[in-house]
């Protein structure tokens, strides 16, 4: 008896995307049905799926991007790409690069059944590489070009194929092995831990403990105790003996967040620590040894600081010896796409009963020319509230109104987009979308306010708001 296949269909034409479905049903494969390449992302991340067979030629996300971008989730993954007579040269390069093969159109149940098998088949005899998981989301491998490669093991949740990301991945691979201390910088929400974690994970460190202080949550006057620890009555309060985090983090990696707000008094014995690996209790008489690997970051420029004597300079050059700078959302604009689909699956683990299921490309297309000061946490709080708050199954730029309420100016510089246009702030491409529909209505509010989705009166307090 033939085995039934589990197989995604994609295809920006939802009647021709139903027909190859019925199609594949016929010869025993169960199907589900995406019509855009980010419905297929989000599809693949929510089910595990045998084969994906996509259309080469849709608006929003060509089945050769969507290929790649499946790639970068899981390279096992096999793609049969539909292809009508003009696009067989794009077909064949995409064979080239990654996917299992093509079919033109129209297509042959039977053939189609016949590569699919051929697919499942060729999937199993290669075995995934370590990274590489039947979960999309967590782990992943990546491919570039015509080369496909294992992600560097602990990269996976820093998304984004720019070549500012690749970069990065490639920097804590190569930092990974090394036992240096690390100076991590970049503007706040930009994943400063992520990238501590990632270099961890990638070092022989891995299985040891990676343990975080945070120098700007924490009194100054628990601090010192905090990192390294007190004994049984040093203080008021001390009822008993405590490691502190450093002794927790021995064999393995300690981040310091935020070390540009820890103490100057504090600053001197953490550099002594760097210098010879010894700690001592507060209230203790006993030198300690530990094997600690210091990660540091800040989102603050340290040279200023160590100018202004708010920071030691030679604990600055001690820290400093391997700085990784990490790029803040707006000079990656590219890699939206990418995590917003994953926040959008994020957000739907976290509110499960929400109805959203896909974000349109005209939103898309909007979050890409936003200049994001809040970076990537901001980025994934818009689209969490987005799923919890829309009541459609498709996110739409009319929903950006539901953040209205807490948008703000930026304070940094803003972004310029292609036309000369300056957006800086979520509340720039509510304008914009609002403005681009009253162009359609010919100025006739009444009917902008129903293609917004949104109250007449909500319309003029939005245009009252943004009156210079």
């Amino acid at each position: 008896m033939t085995q039934e296949r589990f197989v995604l269909v994609v295809d920006d034409d939802l009647e021709m995307a139903h027909c190859v479905a019925e199609i594949l049903e016929t010869e025993k494969c169960r199907c589900e049905t995406a019509v855009s390449g980010s419905d297929a992302l989000l599809s693949c991340r929510e089910n595990d799926f045998d084969v994906v067979v996509s259309d080469v030629r849709m608006a929003e996300m060509d089945g050769i991007e969507l290929m790649t971008r499946l790639k970068h989730l899981q390279s096992d993954l096999p793609v049969i790409l539909m292809t009508a007579e003009g696009s067989i040269p794009a077909a064949i390069d995409a064979v080239k690069r990654g996917a299992f093969q093509y079919i033109t159109k129209p297509v042959a149940a039977r053939e189609l059944r016949r590569l699919v098998d051929q697919a499942v088949t060729a999937r199993a005899s290669v075995e995934p590489p370590p990274s590489s998981k039947r979960a999309f989301g967590h782990t992943a491998a990546r491919a570039t070009g015509a080369a496909t490669y294992a992600a560097p093991r602990g990269t996976e949740e820093l998304i984004g194929e720019s070549l500012a990301m690749r970069e990065l991945r490639a920097r804590i691979e190569l930092v990974g092995s090394a036992t240096s201390p690390v100076l991590i910088v970049g503007e706040t929400g930009t994943g400063k831990e992520l990238v501590a974690r990632a270099i961890h994970a990638c070092s022989a460190r891995a299985s040891k403990p990676f343990v975080t202080v945070n120098a700007a949550a924490i009194p100054e006057t628990l601090l010192e105790s905090e990192m390294f620890g007190h004994v049984r009555g040093a203080f008021t309060g001390a009822f008993q003996t405590h490691r502190g985090l450093l002794a927790e983090a021995d064999g393995g990696t300690l981040l310091l967040d935020e070390i540009g707000d820890m103490p100057l008094g504090l600053q001197a014995k953490l550099l002594r620590v760097l210098q010879s690996g010894e700690i001592r209790a507060v209230g203790g008489d006993r030198i300690q040894k530990v094997d600690v690997r210091i990660v540091a970051a800040t989102h603050r420029r340290l040279p200023e600081l160590v100018r202004e004597g708010r920071f030691r300079d030679d604990l600055y050059y001690r820290l400093n010896v391997i700085n990784i700078a990490v790029p803040p959302l707006r000079s990656r604009v590219s890699d939206i796409p990418d995590l917003a689909a994953r926040f959008l699956a994020l957000g739907l683990e976290r509110a499960p009963a929400s109805r959203v299921r896909s974000i349109s490309p005209e939103l898309l297309d909007l979050l890409r020319h936003g200049a994001w000061p809040g970076n990537v946490r901001e980025l994934q709080s818009t689209i969490e509230r987005l799923v919890v708050l829309a009541l459609t199954t498709q996110l739409e730029p009319r929903h950006l109104a539901l953040v209205d309420d807490e948008l703000k100016p930026v304070t940094g510089a803003p972004v310029t987009r292609p036309l000369g246009e300056e957006l800086c702030c979520i509340d720039d491409l509510v304008r914009r979308h609002v403005e681009a529909v009253l162009v359609h209505t010919d100025g006739n509010k009444a009917r902008a306010a129903k293609i917004l989705g949104i109250d007449l009166s909500t319309l003029y307090r939005w245009q009252q708001k943004w009156q210079p």
